[in-house]
């Protein structure tokens, strides 16, 4: 893990990438990226366009489990007791 700074960029702002994380993510100048918030978790998913929807699949069920489970807990807790 490495700290990054949050950097202007004409009027948005901007997060450089150190070429070791380009490297490993096996990216290079003008590929695309999606991004996703996670509010519940206050994360942020980066993902190369040209990776499978597989990994996308993987991170919205984990956020619709998290989801779930927070909406839930109270029932899951009695269920737990049974």
């Amino acid at each position: 893990m490495k700290t990054q700074k949050i950097i202007k960029v004409g009027n948005s702002y901007g997060i450089i990438f150190p070429i070791d994380f380009i490297r490993l993510a096996k990216l290079k100048v003008g590929d695309k990226v999606e991004v996703e918030v996670d509010r519940a978790t206050q994360s942020i998913l980066i993902t190369p366009k040209k990776i499978n929807s597989k990994i996308m699949r993987k991170f919205e069920f984990y956020n619709w489990l998290n989801e779930y489970t927070e909406k839930n807990k109270e029932l899951i807790k009695a269920l737990a007791k049974h």
